[in-house]
């Protein structure tokens, strides 16, 4: 009931909430242009996120779901995964641990460089460092047979340990020194005055409040390492992956129904490891900032710990510097470990290829807009007081949990057979729709930012739903749509794990491409066209940042 409140003289009537959020809902739900708009955004995420992953699931029989123990190579595969899993996480988020506390330490000699170099991994397509370091440690590698006289063997498990280090420990650097970077010194200058040497300091104030941050870390690199398919394939060699073996089935064996089993199996440790990670980060809070008192500086890092991580920061951006020299260096040199003069040649069989790299940059714009609009209108959606929001909300996040090659079996399984089967808007779909969860994410992010009273005013004045998304958060949600673009654009042309199982012919992609010169051993022209590649990929990082940096100085967007 509505509670009376006397207030100079005049009677004043305050709704209950429960009472006014019931009459936002019945507002919201009576708007036909709202309802319709989400019901259709339901319909597409049904369509292009849950029907795809339920076909994988359904289409091997339970027969065959029973008969996966008595598959030696699958059981191996299995095994060899999670092995690596282990490995690759616990080695790339020890890395990070130290890239994180020596960009963190204001004191630390070149800790901007150590960042920058870190966050080149990011960029690269997902089969480069794998490439870079055959051609850099492999039997014909510049380092280890022309440099040193070895005849060394990168292939198989110890050569993507080392990889999947490189490629993945710049995620676990970002997680770990958002945490560290929020721990207020003077917790620390507290411990030292209480008596406190170095080591337990970094042990029990940096370490400890730094906990969460490194179980999100490992968490997040686990799942990347069991969805990594571009490294693993280029330099896994004869050790059997799930990532891997749902290709080989296809790929030599046309065993559709095999592929689908080797996925699915892929499937259960990733999805457990996503929505661990999810908990775990919405349920572990460390309060790290108390009180309005002014932020001290940093204590001065011990001798030891300040060149300690120097050392480890410098031998690793040495490693992650290879990557980019070796592919690099591998487009101008005549015949690699053999020939080691400039030429051109390269460049020219790459430009004959120059197509394909069109087709990356079509398919890739497609999918980033799809990825914004789609992003946007699901975050506009789910803070509404709309019925079954919930449910939007996880058909939005869920492909995070989905590897590549589960979706690009799903992609062949669900859509193959129908008119747009083998056409470019599936693999648009397929790889904007796998980045959705980001573009979401941020345009959630994004909205909660936002003052509500804007929308109220609408309202009040005669909006309708949709008149207040077009008018009132769209002109507001400028940046998250050009991110989401971005991020999904860069991410689509670079990718390996999807457009492998659906690719067709007339829509080649430069990944494709390059995969099979490096397989094929045409490692010159693979490495000109990798690196046409990462003109292109930054070329698209500068121009997101010259409009996001429009979009914030622009008036009304924050």
């Amino acid at each position: 009931m509505a509670r009376p409140l006397l207030e100079s003289g005049h009677r004043v009537v305050v709704m209950p909430m429960a009472v006014a959020r019931w009459g936002e809902i019945r507002r919201q739900t009576a708007d036909p242009g709202l309802l319709l708009t989400f019901l259709g955004t339901a319909a597409a995420l049904g369509l292009f996120v849950l029907y795809p992953a339920f076909r994988v699931l359904v289409y091997p029989s339970l027969r065959d779901y029973l008969a996966i123990p008595e598959s030696l190579r699958w059981i191996q595969a299995a095994r060899n995964s999670l092995m690596m899993m282990v490995l690759s996480t616990i080695s790339a988020t020890v890395v990070g641990l130290v890239f994180a506390f020596a960009t963190t330490r204001p004191d630390l000699p070149g800790r901007r460089m150590f960042r920058g170099l870190a966050m080149l991994p990011l960029f690269a397509p997902p089969f480069m460092v794998a490439f870079a370091y055959i051609l850099m440690f492999g039997r014909q590698g510049l380092i280890t047979r022309s440099l040193l006289g070895l005849q060394a063997n990168i292939f198989g498990w110890h050569g993507l340990w080392l990889v999947q280090t490189i490629a993945f420990f710049p995620l676990a650097m970002l997680i770990i020194a958002g945490v560290l970077d929020a721990v207020n010194p003077s917790l620390e200058h507290a411990a030292r005055n209480l008596g406190a040497d170095e080591w337990t300091v970094l042990r029990s104030i940096s370490l400890a409040l730094a906990r969460p941050g490194i179980a999100g870390a490992m968490l997040v690199v686990a799942i990347s390492v069991l969805a990594d398919f571009g490294n693993a394939v280029i330099i896994a060699g004869g050790f059997p992956l799930l990532a891997t073996e749902a290709w080989f089935r296809m790929e030599g064996m046309g065993d559709l129904k095999g592929a689908a089993l080797v996925v699915a199996m892929l499937l259960i440790p990733t999805v457990a490891l996503f929505f661990l990670e999810r908990y775990w980060v919405s349920r572990r809070v460390y309060t790290v900032v108390t009180g309005r008192g002014s932020r001290i500086e940093r204590p001065s890092t011990p001798p030891v710990l300040k060149w300690g991580a120097v050392a480890i920061c410098s031998l690793v951006s040495l490693l992650v510097l290879l990557v980019y020299f070796g592919v690099i260096a591998g487009a101008f040199t005549a015949v690699w470990g053999r020939d080691w003069s400039l030429t051109l040649e390269h460049w020219r069989l790459a430009a004959d290829r120059i197509a394909s790299l069109w087709s990356s940059v079509k398919i890739g714009a497609l999918a980033g807009v799809i990825t914004g609009t789609v992003s946007v209108v699901v975050a506009f959606l789910t803070s509404r007081h709309l019925p079954f929001r919930g449910v939007l909300d996880f058909l939005a996040v869920l492909p995070g949990a989905l590897p590549g090659v589960f979706v690009g079996v799903g992609y062949v399984l669900a859509f193959n057979a129908t008119p747009i089967g083998g056409t470019v808007w599936v693999l648009a779909a397929a790889l904007a729709f796998w980045h959705l969860p980001m573009g979401y994410q941020a345009a959630s992010a994004r909205l909660k930012q936002i003052e509500r009273s804007i929308e109220e005013a609408a309202v009040n004045l005669g909006a309708t739903g949709l008149q207040v998304l077009r008018d009132v958060y769209l002109p507001l949600l400028v940046r998250a749509l050009v991110e989401a673009f971005a991020v999904s654009f860069i991410r689509a042309v670079t990718n390996v794990s999807i457009v492998i199982f659906l690719i067709a012919p007339g829509q080649v992609v430069a990944t494709f491409v390059i995969l099979n010169m490096i397989q094929n051993n045409i490692w010159g022209a693979g490495a000109a066209l990798t690196t046409m590649l990462l003109l292109l990929t930054f070329a698209s990082i500068g121009v997101t940042w010259i409009a996001v940096g429009r979009t914030v100085r622009s008036p009304g967007m924050g």
